[in-house]
């Protein structure tokens, strides 16, 4: 959970830094992680309180075992319940998750050497097959090639003696339609 809130400052200082002088600012957030993972996965919609419990109270405890591990953001292509429709409504460009159309009015964009002024957002083709995602970070790439093999080892520092996989097939994989990883280097 340390490792959560530490990463929670470095977003808000960098949030913060946007009012210094522009000499001051730092272009990025300072992140030392070299790489990321982002998890997609499409939660049954019954079972999504649950599962922002389970990442929280049940996962990140076991990441936050791996000395590599720096932090982690959930991120939901849904709006607050209860919000106005207003509160998510950023515009035909910045939908909040993949947009319903797959061709937008976007100047200046190139084809094929062409100016078309068309963006072509392929996210729309991924349109209903995810609805959160789970973002982590990872110091190098021996500490994200670790995760796997070790995850019974810190599994156990967490929950006892307990095989994770039993209990991810049995209890979370079953309350998802689908899941993935992406993995990226992170340049800073």
């Amino acid at each position: 959970m340390k490792k959560i809130f530490i990463l929670l400052n470095v977003f808000v200082f960098s949030i913060i830094s946007f009012n210094l002088n522009a000499k001051d600012r730092i272009p990025f957030p300072v992140i030392k992680s070299e790489y990321v993972v982002f998890e997609r996965m499409l939660v049954k919609e019954e079972h999504k309180e649950w599962f922002e419990d389970f990442w929280t109270n049940t996962i990140l405890p076991v990441f936050e075992q791996y000395d590599g591990f720096e932090g982690a953001f959930m991120l939901v292509n849904s709006p607050p319940k209860g919000a106005d429709a207003s509160e998510t409504d950023f515009g035909p460009l910045l939908p909040l998750g993949p947009p319903d159309k797959t061709f937008l009015p976007h100047g200046g964009i190139h084809l094929n050497g062409v100016q078309t002024d068309v963006q072509i957002n392929f996210d729309s083709v991924l349109r209903g097959t995810y609805n959160y995602q789970v973002i982590h970070f990872w110091k190098d790439s021996d500490s994200l090639k670790s995760l796997v093999p070790e995850l019974g080892e810190a599994w156990k520092k967490v929950h006892g003696n307990t095989d994770p996989w039993v209990i991810l097939t049995k209890d979370y994989f079953t309350k998802l339609e689908n899941h993935w990883d992406l993995v990226y280097r992170i340049i800073n």
